[in-house]
């Protein structure tokens, strides 16, 4: 009976390891699609990262081009209104000035005529610019040419002359 005790008892054991060895394998791939999975999400947290980097970028820039454009605009109603001003006192000014009655016209005329008026300058003519120097052409012998004074060297009849 003892004997039946141990080998139920090593079966038992069998089993378990058996169960234990397929819970392992099952957990160690859990752990690598876990593992691919975290290195999936880091990848998208670096590239959202850097995307929002370069969204605050832009949106500076767009901020900084704004306030540029409010700071433009504000000078540019400032002179509107400043030439208004000037322009709605200049009309004053001419209305309140008197105009000129059919009277007076006469007396200015013999005013201008009292006064000698000087001859007008013939306009000159317009300025033209000056021409750049430009660099004469030398004439170059053809190809014909200088293959005709290579070829009609001749150093003689023979080689032995050289020595």
């Amino acid at each position: 009976m003892k004997n039946k005790d141990r080998e139920s008892a090593a079966k038992k054991a069998k089993d378990q390891l058996q169960v234990a060895e397929r819970s392992h394998k099952e957990a160690s791939r859990k752990a690598d699609a876990a593992e691919a999975v975290t290195k999936q999400v880091r990848t998208a947290l670096k590239k959202a990262k850097q995307e929002f980097k370069v969204a605050s970028k832009a949106s500076r820039t767009a901020r900084q081009a704004a306030d540029d454009a409010r700071a433009a605009y504000a000078k540019a109603s400032k002179r509107a209104l400043k030439a208004d001003a000037k322009l709605d006192k200049a009309r004053k000014k001419a209305a309140a000035k008197p105009k000129p009655s059919t009277k007076e016209a006469p007396v200015a005329v013999t005013k201008a005529e009292a006064k000698p008026v000087a001859p007008r300058k013939a306009k000159s003519r317009p300025k033209t610019k000056a021409s750049k120097p430009r660099s004469k052409e030398t004439p170059r012998p053809s190809e014909e040419q200088t293959a005709a004074a290579e070829d009609s060297f001749v150093l003689g009849e023979s080689g032995a002359e050289l020595q």
